[in-house]
């Protein structure tokens, strides 16, 4: 049987931790065991990998490492770890002075450099290791008549995936102008104004073409979204008001869940009766 650890040393970690919590409770729920990574290096994103590579792939390859000592795979809980984690695996692939570079850092914390382990979504194990069937089955509330706007930025992975666990649960996926631009996450220290504009537009196009909320796996994304959405009404001059919900979530309230906390929904910012 597969080992797995949860890897919860998210970018914006304090602001993003419902979308551990739902992680967890949602592997729980199908008795799922994923203890979280220990001694885990923050992931730094894409952002980080621009402005210093050697540490962007340290930290990934660290936690890659860790994985490996106790024989797991490793399950993220949303897009840019896995997508940090898996880059690293192909660039240390393919770059071998980079890859002895880092070998012999980790050697100081004595670790061997490994790409062994499988860097897995938490999409993954709804798709390959719980399945569509099973989860169709155990659906009590389904979201239909529901319209979702689904965010996806500059993501390329497990976008057909994340489709077909949302519409599986009975809602409409709905098209809007904005879907692929820049969450304006990337520039926040250059410009907060700038950014919150460009935020602010994709929430604001994601409203007018009548979401009745938003999903997005992403920790950057829900940090922009959700917290700092009083901010983003405030440059645009309107109200938003849309609820930011991370797929597992969303799974989670189809399936009858109830608790609020362990779902992580009591530590959202923008929580509307529509649930």
């Amino acid at each position: 049987m597969a080992q797995y650890r949860l890897f919860d040393n998210i970018i914006e970690k304090g602001t993003a931790y419902p979308l551990i919590l739902a992680a967890l409770e949602l592997l729980s729920t199908f008795d799922i065991e994923a203890p979280i990574l220990t001694d885990s290096k923050p992931d730094i994103a894409a952002e980080g990998k621009s402005l210093n590579e050697e540490a962007f792939l340290y930290n990934c390859a660290y936690n890659l490492a860790s994985a490996k000592k106790d024989n797991a795979d490793i399950i993220c809980v949303e897009d840019s770890s896995y997508t940090s984690l898996n880059l690293t695996k192909i660039i240390l692939l393919e770059d071998v002075q980079l890859r002895e570079e880092i070998a012999n850092k980790l050697k100081k914390d004595n670790l061997e450099l490994t790409l062994e382990p499988n860097v897995l979504h938490v999409n993954d194990i709804l798709r390959d290791v719980i399945g569509f069937d099973k989860l169709q089955k155990n659906i009590q509330k389904p979201f239909n008549n529901f319209n979702v706007a689904i965010f996806n930025g500059n993501k390329t992975h497990n976008l057909e995936t994340n489709d077909s666990i949302l519409t599986l649960m009975g809602l409409n996926i709905i098209n809007f102008e904005r879907q692929n631009d820049s969450d304006g996450y990337e520039i926040l220290p250059a410009s907060k104004n700038y950014a919150y504009q460009l935020a602010g537009k994709i929430m604001l196009d994601m409203f007018d073409n009548a979401a009745d909320f938003v999903v997005t796996n992403d920790a950057r994304s829900f940090f922009m979204f959700d917290s700092e959405q009083k901010k983003l009404e405030s440059i645009v001059g309107r109200d938003i008001e849309l609820s930011i919900f991370s797929t597992a979530q969303i799974v989670l309230l189809a399936l009858g869940c109830e608790n609020i906390s362990k779902m992580g929904l009591d530590k959202h910012h923008i929580i509307t009766d529509l649930i």
